[in-house]
């Protein structure tokens, strides 16, 4: 059974669930490819990551994830992989998923969350900015695996900023 973490008026954010992959894979295509989004539920599945969604209307419109290997920080969570679909954007969704992340954090008695973003993704980081988090120190290299709906994968490596939200 799956549990709201928050529940909005217009969304719920939750934990993935197999159902939701498919509304998810329609939301956010085709920026992000169907291969990816399984990946990250399979990740899920196995306890690489925790993958949370913003659902609304029984269709996932956004997702983001937490936990992971890299980048880790003591204190502090890690938060990853936000993604929100084109028609969801500007919405509220990404602030949401946002803030229940931070609520998870809090919960575990954790004094932070840290995450990283590409240093020419003026969109989230302006979000990240007005949500109250920080650039920590240099610019860093960041290397991660796309996934092609057609099985095959590309290496990307980016200039990211680490930025980090110290929580009450």
């Amino acid at each position: 059974m799956q549990r709201a973490i928050v529940n909005k008026d217009e969304f719920e954010i939750q934990t993935a669930t197999r159902r939701d992959l498919e509304t998810l894979i329609d939301a956010l295509g085709p920026e992000v490819g169907a291969g990816q989004i399984r990946k990250r539920f399979e990740d899920s599945v196995s306890g690489e990551r925790i993958m949370l969604v913003a659902v609304k209307e029984g269709r996932a419109v956004g997702t983001v994830s937490i936990g992971g290997n890299r980048f880790r920080r003591r204190g502090s969570l890690r938060l990853f992989a936000l993604d929100v679909g084109t028609d969801s954007r500007r919405k509220g969704v990404g602030t949401a998923l946002v803030n229940a992340v931070e609520e998870i954090a809090t919960r575990g008695d954790l004094n932070e969350v840290n995450l990283e973003v590409g240093i020419d993704n003026e969109d989230a980081i302006r979000l990240y900015l007005r949500l109250g988090y920080q650039i920590s120190g240099d610019v860093v290299m960041d290397q991660w695996t796309k996934l092609d709906d057609d099985g095959s994968s590309e290496t990307i490596e980016e200039p990211v900023f680490v930025m980090v939200k110290k929580l009450p």
